[in-house]
């Protein structure tokens, strides 16, 4: 058999009772009231900030809404450039007349780069020491397959670095650069 105890609560168990019973209430209002303010759109605590209904741009207490505030319209940029790569190329010996060497303007530049290329010889130190070519303007998706260089190279390997130098379709603008060291293969 259950024991039902006999001894009323504490007056200390029937305040934290009443404690529980108050947040709980508060709680439910809480609820209610925010769920009420999403529902109908928001209900204004301030009258600066009341929806303005009246077409004026006044929004109370001398705030204005700045007529040129509107939605951001995100601007065109230009993609990277996208550049080809060479590590080596092989070239035949003491002609100056080469064949099907392939310099291209990658077509995904279409609409917003020509590109040109400046070959160089480096001397011992890494430094520039002979321009052996540099092109003209190159639209995208086309390519330089036959050039004349400054002089024929006598057979062996030479360090070198081709400039890759994007200019903006646009107004024919230049941009940041590619250098990219190679080797050229005279035989």
């Amino acid at each position: 058999m259950t024991e039902i105890p006999t001894e009323p609560n504490t007056k200390e168990q029937r305040s934290d009772r009443k404690l529980k019973i108050i947040i709980v209430i508060l709680a439910v209002l809480l609820i209610l009231t925010g769920g009420t303010m999403i529902f109908w759109g928001g209900v204004p605590f301030f009258s600066a900030f009341a929806p303005n209904n009246g077409g004026s741009t006044s929004q109370g207490a001398g705030l204005v809404v700045d007529p040129n505030a509107g939605e951001f319209v995100k601007p065109e940029q230009a993609p990277g450039v996208v550049v080809p790569g060479f590590g080596m190329l092989t070239v035949p010996a003491n002609t100056r007349e080469l064949r099907g060497i392939n310099l291209h303007n990658p077509i995904e530049n279409e609409g917003w780069y020509y590109l040109t290329f400046k070959i160089c010889l480096l001397d011992a130190n890494g430094v520039e020491s002979d321009t052996l070519y540099e092109s003209q303007l190159v639209p995208p998706g086309l390519y330089l397959q036959d050039i004349v260089i400054s002089r024929g190279l006598a057979p062996g390997e030479y360090d070198a670095v081709m400039h890759v130098q994007p200019y903006r379709i646009v107004d024919q603008t230049p941009t940041y650069n590619a250098d990219m060291v190679m080797t050229i293969i005279a035989k």
